[in-house]
């Protein structure tokens, strides 16, 4: 039975161990292939839709005066590419695009 619990607690300090040397204990910072560019970096909203919901109506819903039509229109199929061949269906998460003046934390 000791021999049993040794192994077990042998087994539980290597896999601590390597946990602790394959994630590490303090988070790295971010490199340049994970850093997201601050023009790049489009705001929005997740939206739960509902039936009969349309762009239109969602966009009235969560207006934006900053942003024209068109180009509010644009990052939305960006930001939801499968809505440009099919409808809104109810219950589907749509991510809503919001002007990025609100915080700019880039530097």
């Amino acid at each position: 039975m000791r021999i049993l619990l040794l192994a077990a607690a042998i087994f539980l300090t290597i896999h601590f161990i390597r946990v602790d040397f394959v994630e590490g204990t303090i988070p790295q910072q971010l490199t340049e292939e994970n850093q997201v560019l601050c023009e790049d970096e489009t705001h929005s909203i997740p939206v739960t839709s509902i039936h009969g919901d349309t762009i239109e109506s969602l966009f009235a819903l969560y207006p934006d005066a900053e942003i024209s039509f068109i180009d509010r229109l644009e990052q939305f199929y960006t930001l939801n590419p499968h809505l440009k061949l099919q409808g809104i269906v109810g219950g589907e998460t749509i991510l809503i695009p919001l002007s990025n003046s609100e915080q700019n934390n880039c530097e």
